[in-house]
C-alpha cells in the first residue's frame, strides 16, 4: 500500500472514530439533558439551586452607594460631578429608567437636536444621561434627590419606565428572596462584610471569572456544535454554577439576623402572593412618580413621566417573524407576571393624570407597525424601535422644549440673541401662574392688586441680595416694545436690592418689589445673574392669564371664550390638532404626526363673535370619529410664535 494511501486511510479511520465518539455522545446529551446539542452561546448559563442566579456577574464590586448596580465609570452621567448646571443657551434634560430608556438615550438626543435644528431655536439641548440597566423605582427618585441635594439643576426631566418595577420587584422577591424595592441584584453586591464573606466572595468571583472564559471559549471556537464539546462544556459551567450555589448557600447557612437584613433587606408577611406584591409594586411606581414630580417643580424643573412599550401588554403590536421566534416567551415567569399586573399600572396612570402630572402611556406606539422591533424575550428595541419611541417623547416634549428653550435664550443684558420667533410660550398650562426655576433662592409673586412683583427669601445671605436682579417684560401688543427691544420681543430692566427698596418684612424675609410697567404683559421673565462672570443665580417665569378657555360641548364642538379679546387676539390663526383614537382615521399625510391638522383663521376686526356677558365666542365643529385627545390654541404664522396652547383628552367608551 502506497504511503498517500495508508494516510487517507488512517484519516477515514479518524474521521470514523470521532464521528462514532459523536454520534454517541450526542445521544449521551439528549438522555441526560432531554435536548439535542446545540451550539453553546456566551450568556446565561444554567440556573441551580433555585433561589440563586449564578450567571450574574460579580455586579457587586460596581455599585453605587444610594443607587445600586451601576457602571463603575467615572466619566458617565450617572458618577458626574460637579453635577449639570444651567447655562444660557442649553437646556438641560435628564433621562431616568432602566436598560431601555438607557438604550434608547442616543436616539433621544438626536432627536431632540434634530427638533431644535427643525424649529430654529437659538439655544441646544443637553441630555443627562441618569437611565441605566435594572433601575427601578424608587432608585430614579433617589438619583434626582441626591443629584439636586448636591447642586444639580434641570430644565426636563424625563422619566421612561414601567416594566422592571413590576418584573424585577416579583423576580427578585420570589427567585432571590430579596426585598422587592431593593436595587435590582443587591443580595450579590452586599458580600465582603467579615473575613469569612470576603473569603467566600473571593471564590465566587474566581468562579465567575471561570464561566465567563467557558462561555466566550464556547462562543469562539469551531467545535462548539460538538456533543462531545456540549457535554464537557455544560459540565464544567454547571460545576461552576453548583459551587456557587453551595458557596451562597453556606453563607445562608451560616447567617445571623444582621446578615440576613443587611443582604435581602426586610422580610415581607410570608403570606405575600404576586397578586398583592404586583399591587404594592405598583403603588411604589406610582408614589415614586408624584414625588419626581414634587421634586422636579421645587427645583424648577418640568417633569414628564412616559411608560415604556413592551411586546406582552395585550395587542401592543403586530409581530413580524422575527419577532415571534426571538421576542416572545409566553411561559417566561416574568412574562405572566408583568402582563398580569399591566392593567395596575394603567390604572394608576390614570389617576397622574388627574393629578396634573404629564404621564403619557406609549404602550401602544407600535400597535399599527409591522417591523421588527423587539430583540429580545424581555422589553429591549433595535436601533429602529429606539428612534420611534424617541420620536413619540419628543413630540410629547415640544410645548415644554419650546418655553424652556426660550428661557434659555434670553441671555442677561437684554437678550441680544432671542428673537421674537422663539419667544417663550406664555401659557404652559402651569397650575400656578408663578412657575420659580429654582426655589432654592427667591420665591417670585404677582401681585394683582398694585401690579407688582414682590420677591422674598426666608434666609437671607449677602451673596442673594448683592447680585443685580434681572426684569424681561414681554408686552401682549409689539407696540409698546421699547427701542431696542424689537429683536428679542422684551423690555428689559436691571435693578439691585440694596438701592431699590430692599427690606425685611414683618416676618423676618428678605423682601424687595418691582413696579411693573401699565401697559399688558403676557409673561415676564426674571431672576439674579453675576454681572461679573455672567452665570445665572436662578430664573423664574411668570405666565399671566393671556389664552381662551376652551371646553367640549354637548353638541360636540368644541368652545373658545375670553371675557375681552385684547388685540393680539384678533387676527391671529388658531392651531388645532386631533388626534383620533383610531389611527384608521388619520387622513392620508398625518400618520406620521399621530393628529389630524384642523388649524383656522380664528377672530377678523369685523368679526361680532361677542356673547350675551360680553366675552369673545367662537365654536367650532369637531369631526364624528372618536378622539383620544386635541391640542389647540393660537400662533403667528409668520413667526411661528405660539400664544398659548391647551390640551382637552378624551375619555374612551
Amino acid at each position: 500500500m502506497s504511503r498517500s494511501k495508508k494516510v487517507l486511510f488512517y484519516c477515514i479511520m479518524a474521521v470514523m472514530t470521532l464521528a462514532v465518539i459523536e454520534g454517541m455522545a450526542q445521544a449521551a446529551y439528549y438522555i441526560a439533558y432531554g435536548e439535542v446539542n446545540q451550539a453553546p452561546l456566551s450568556g446565561p448559563g444554567p440556573a441551580v439551586g433555585g433561589a440563586v442566579t449564578p450567571w450574574s456577574r460579580l455586579i457587586w464590586r460596581a455599585s453605587h452607594p444610594y443607587y445600586g448596580f451601576t457602571q463603575a465609570d467615572a466619566a458617565s452621567d450617572i458618577n458626574r460631578f460637579p453635577p449639570p448646571r444651567r447655562e444660557d443657551g442649553v437646556v438641560l434634560i435628564a433621562l431616568l429608567g432602566g436598560s431601555v430608556s438607557r438604550d434608547a438615550a442616543d436616539a433621544f438626543r438626536r432627536a431632540l437636536e434634530a427638533w431644535f435644528q427643525e424649529h430654529d431655536i437659538p439655544a441646544r439641548p443637553v441630555l443627562v444621561q441618569l437611565a441605566y440597566a435594572a433601575f427601578k423605582q424608587p432608585q430614579q427618585v433617589i438619583q434626582i434627590a441626591n443629584t439636586l441635594a448636591i447642586g444639580a439643576e434641570y430644565d426636563i426631566i424625563v422619566n421612561l419606565d414601567g416594566y422592571n418595577e413590576l418584573n424585577f420587584a416579583l423576580r427578585n422577591y420570589f427567585e432571590n428572596g430579596l426585598f422587592p424595592f431593593y436595587p435590582h441584584y443587591w443580595e450579590l453586591q452586599h458580600l465582603g462584610s467579615t473575613d469569612t464573606e470576603k473569603l467566600v466572595a473571593s471564590r465566587i468571583y474566581a468562579l465567575r471569572q471561570r464561566e465567563q472564559q467557558l462561555a466566550a471559549s464556547a462562543a469562539a471556537r469551531p467545535w462548539r456544535w460538538s456533543a462531545f464539546y456540549g457535554i464537557v462544556h455544560r459540565y464544567l459551567r454547571e460545576s461552576a454554577a453548583a459551587q456557587i450555589a453551595d458557596l451562597n448557600h453556606e453563607l445562608d447557612a451560616a447567617d445571623s439576623s444582621e446578615y440576613r437584613l443587611r443582604r435581602y433587606g426586610p422580610a415581607l408577611d410570608a403570606a405575600t402572593d404576586e397578586y398583592e406584591l404586583s399591587r404594592m409594586a405598583a403603588r411604589v411606581w406610582y408614589r415614586s412618580s408624584v414625588l419626581l414630580a414634587e421634586l422636579s417643580r421645587a427645583a424648577g424643573a418640568e417633569y414628564y413621566h412616559f411608560h415604556q412599550p413592551n411586546q406582552y401588554v395585550p395587542d401592543s403590536k403586530p409581530f413580524s417573524d422575527q419577532e415571534l421566534a426571538r421576542a416572545i416567551a409566553p411561559d417566561r415567569w416574568g412574562t405572566v407576571a408583568y402582563r398580569d399586573a399591566y392593567p395596575l399600572l394603567l390604572r394608576l396612570g390614570d389617576e397622574l393624570r388627574r393629578q396634573g402630572i404629564n404621564y403619557y402611556d406609549l404602550t401602544q406606539i407600535f400597535a399599527d407597525n409591522l417591523e421588527t422591533l423587539y430583540i429580545d424575550a424581555c422589553c429591549h428595541l433595535n436601533k429602529r424601535g429606539s428612534e420611534l419611541l424617541a420620536a413619540s417623547m419628543v413630540q410629547r416634549l415640544a410645548p415644554t422644549l419650546r418655553n424652556r428653550a426660550a428661557l434659555a435664550a434670553a441671555r442677561v443684558g437684554g437678550g441680544g440673541e432671542m428673537t421674537a420667533g422663539t419667544a417663550l410660550d406664555p401659557a404652559a398650562q402651569e397650575s400656578s401662574p408663578v412657575h420659580a426655576v429654582n426655589k432654592l433662592y427667591f420665591d417670585v409673586r404677582l401681585s394683582d392688586d398694585d401690579g407688582t412683583l414682590r420677591y422674598s427669601r426666608d434666609d437671607c445671605r449677602p451673596a442673594d441680595v448683592a447680585a443685580p436682579f434681572f426684569v424681561r417684560i414681554a408686552p401682549v401688543d409689539a407696540a409698546d416694545l421699547l427701542p431696542g427691544g424689537a429683536a428679542s420681543g422684551y423690555n428689559s430692566d436691571d435693578f439691585s436690592f440694596d438701592q431699590d427698596g430692599g427690606m425685611l418684612d414683618a416676618a423676618g424675609r428678605c423682601v424687595v418689589e418691582y413696579r411693573l410697567p401699565e401697559y399688558d404683559i403676557a409673561h415676564i421673565l426674571t431672576g439674579q445673574h453675576n454681572p461679573e462672570t455672567g452665570e445665572m443665580r436662578w430664573r423664574a417665569r411668570i405666565t399671566l392669564d393671556f389664552g381662551f378657555a376652551v371646553e367640549h360641548t354637548a353638541a360636540g364642538a368644541l368652545r373658545y371664550s375670553r371675557a375681552n379679546c385684547l388685540p393680539v387676539h384678533i387676527g391671529t390663526d388658531f392651531f388645532l390638532h386631533i388626534t383620533p383614537a383610531d389611527n384608521a382615521d388619520l387622513l392620508p399625510g398625518r400618520v406620521e404626526h399621530g393628529y389630524n391638522n384642523a388649524d383656522f383663521s380664528g377672530f377678523s376686526r369685523n368679526d361680532e363673535l361677542i356673547d350675551a356677558a360680553g366675552r369673545c365666542v367662537m365654536e367650532m365643529e369637531l369631526p364624528d370619529y372618536n378622539i383620544a385627545r386635541i391640542l389647540t390654541g393660537q400662533y403667528i404664522p409668520a413667526t411661528g410664535r405660539r400664544l398659548w396652547e391647551t390640551r382637552i383628552d378624551f375619555e374612551q367608551p
